[in-house]
């Protein structure tokens, strides 16, 4: 499918999207999920048998679309693309199985320097210890791409995302946006993993490693930009914010060095959250009611924005705002 072809039937889903109540969607999981179903059937995600470079185009595209109907929504997207792109990657000889399930994803855990979930081999497959956090989309993705350690390597294996033995599976935690993903943490007690539902064996650090260069989050923040833009008021604003926010979308598009992609990204934070800070200006008090969408949006900034924040990119925001003279 052309580029060209994909844009026009990403109109086509948003034209069916935004005939949900987007509001109730970042709330209540039932409605998120049904707006999924929506775009689950819709094969704008049959993009991960492309080329990483033609592959983020398209994301771009899908990201820009979806990040201006429902931050929530771009969430649940981010987590199945990276499922689906893994499952591709390592060539697992399971993968036109799960490729028919909504898979999530609880592996962000293994880029911190301890082992959160540990693994001991057992009789045709491994025993997981530990906890899962922030594991979004339960009674929404059938499937779960789970990360743990064993020895010196970095696993990543399929389970099914339901209460089970050896997988306790908490209350969601209140948040102030996308409430709707059903977002819980896990209890792992002796949960046997099959050795044929195993994916990838990796030295530790890959995972981090493939994190520094995807361009995921740029994708959903810069999509933010477009939709805050489009619901702004003042001519010359939307005018001059598009300009500037088409420049730094073409930095990290061109852009493949990971520290200059981390850069690029608190750029492109603060970029966007004047955007939409400024059209709520303009815009006046309104701009704060539960209709209006340009509250969601700022939201759902910070959201994307906490998303897979590492030490260094801490790092980053912090010397800006300590070196930035007013």
């Amino acid at each position: 499918m052309t580029i060209e072809k994909y844009r026009e039937k990403l109109e086509g889903l948003k034209a069916e999207l935004i005939l949900f109540d987007l509001h109730r969607a970042d709330e209540e999981y039932g409605v998120l999920n049904a707006t999924f179903d929506t775009l689950y059937r819709s094969e704008v995600l049959n993009i991960t048998h492309l080329e990483k470079e033609q592959q983020d185009k398209y994301k771009l595209a899908l990201f820009t679309t979806l990040s201006e109907v429902s931050g929530a929504l771009s969430f649940l997207v981010i987590q199945i693309l990276a499922a689906y792109n893994i499952m591709n990657k390592y060539a697992y000889h399971k993968k036109e199985y799960y490729f028919g399930k909504k898979c999530g994803i609880a592996i962000n855990h293994l880029r911190v320097p301890r082992r959160v979930v540990e693994a001991s081999k057992v009789d045709q497959g491994y025993s997981l210890n530990g906890t899962l956090t922030w594991a979004s989309g339960y009674q929404i993705f059938d499937t779960l791409l789970i990360g743990f350690h064993f020895d010196n390597n970095e696993y990543e294996a399929m389970a099914s995302f339901e209460a089970q033995v050896g997988m306790e599976i908490g209350t969601s935690d209140t948040t102030f946006v996308g409430y709707g993903l059903n977002t819980v943490h896990i209890e792992l007690k002796n949960f046997f993993i099959k050795e044929e539902d195993i994916v990838s064996i990796n030295e530790i650090g890959n995972y981090t490693r493939n994190k520094s260069i995807s361009k995921t989050v740029h994708f959903c923040i810069y999509g933010l930009g477009v939709g805050a833009i489009s619901y702004a008021q003042d001519e010359r604003f939307k005018e001059n914010a598009t300009q500037k926010l088409e420049r730094i979308k073409n930095k990290f598009m061109d852009s493949s060095d990971p520290d200059e992609l981390d850069c690029i990204r608190v750029e492109l934070f603060v970029l966007v959250q004047e955007i939409v800070t400024t059209a709520m200006i303009l815009i006046g008090g309104r701009s704060i009611l539960n209709t209006e969408m340009l509250q969601r949006i700022y939201r759902e900034l910070i959201m994307f924005n906490s998303n897979g924040l590492n030490t260094t990119l801490k790092e980053l925001f912090k010397t800006r705002f300590i070196e930035k003279e007013l």
